[in-house]
């Protein structure tokens, strides 16, 4: 997926793939053999999802005087 692609994800949406990702990582290693540059292409998916939730103020800080985590 796309960085622009996951920018224009709704928050749900990305929490979606948030959660497949990991999922996807965890099935991976489990699996055995683990592709390293596989891991690492999600784990830049994880890296860009998290940004945005932070750009977001989806986590961490107040916005409109709600305190996310």
């Amino acid at each position: 997926m796309l960085e622009s692609q996951i920018k224009n994800l709704s928050a749900v949406q990305m929490m979606a793939l948030y959660d497949d990702v990991i999922y996807r990582i965890g099935s991976h290693v489990i699996g055995g053999n683990p592709d390293v540059n596989y891991i690492r292409k999600q784990e830049k998916i994880l890296n860009i999802i998290q940004d945005e939730f932070i750009k977001k103020s989806l986590i961490g800080g107040v916005k409109n005087g709600i305190k996310h985590y």
